[in-house]
């Protein structure tokens, strides 16, 4: 068996930058990485129009921010995270067929059972973000359409209103129609340490001050496909694994 052939089944993230994995659901890829879920992750740049923070200069980022994500995903149980080249800060000026050609191949290559992206929000309105999640979006159907072995589930990662007040950042977009809650906090420590690992960028949030350090790890997600109808609960894991009734005792 080729040791360089990546896993199959499990979750694949689709994101735009080199953080968005620690700095997004850290403690979600944690917990179904120890539960034994090959992990996935695409991320369509390098990163290298981002901040240096003083750990490099601005020409030298692209790798620098590349060797961070690796070492992030080796603390997050991703064992082969796939680092494309498009430009940061201008996928809106990709060719969108030939990225949704190419993610399209990669489901095919990895066949996970769950896709994970941006909602189509970018959840920050990054251009870059939004770009992705298009992408990624569009990529699933595609497949499902040719009706091979294709995933059989697609995620949108969200913030829920309720923590608007806490956070108090007005860049990020709260939404109320979260479908799946997936509670980490077992795995709460993981997001200190694959933050760390990003040396080069600042998180936007400190999930370490009071409040916010149970938040950093119960991730709130949209799920698309196969659409949820049951609107008075709320579905407790990527793979459907049971539900809540509420969400008020949730962070």
């Amino acid at each position: 068996m080729n040791s360089d052939f990546p896993p199959r089944g499990g979750i694949l993230h689709v994101y735009a930058h080199p953080d968005d994995e620690s700095f997004g659901n850290p403690a979600t890829i944690a917990l179904y990485a120890g539960r034994g879920h090959p992990m996935h992750l695409v991320t369509l740049t390098r990163g290298e129009a981002g901040e240096t923070n003083g750990v490099c200069a601005p020409g030298e980022l692209g790798p620098i921010r590349e060797a961070e994500l690796r070492t992030a995903c080796e603390i997050l149980g991703i064992p082969r995270p796939e680092i494309w080249r498009y430009p940061d800060g201008d996928l809106d000026r990709i060719d969108g067929e030939e990225a949704i050609s190419r993610l399209l191949a990669h489901y095919e290559k990895t066949a996970p059972e769950v896709i994970v992206t941006y909602g189509e929000d970018g959840l920050t309105g990054h251009p870059d973000h939004i770009a992705a999640s298009r992408w990624a979006t569009e990529a699933f159907f595609r497949l499902r359409e040719k009706g091979s072995a294709a995933p059989s589930r697609l995620y949108w990662r969200t913030m829920p209103e309720k923590r608007r007040k806490l956070l108090n950042r007005n860049d990020i977009t709260y939404r109320a129609d979260y479908t799946t809650i997936v509670d980490a906090r077992a795995f709460e420590h993981v997001r200190a340490h694959a933050e760390a690992c990003h040396r080069s960028q600042r998180p936007h949030t400190e999930y370490a001050r009071p409040g916010a350090i149970e938040m950093g790890a119960v991730d709130y997600y949209v799920r698309i496909f196969p659409e949820w109808r049951e609107n008075s609960l709320f579905e407790t894991g990527l793979f459907g694994e049971g539900h809540y009734p509420d969400d008020s005792t949730l962070p």
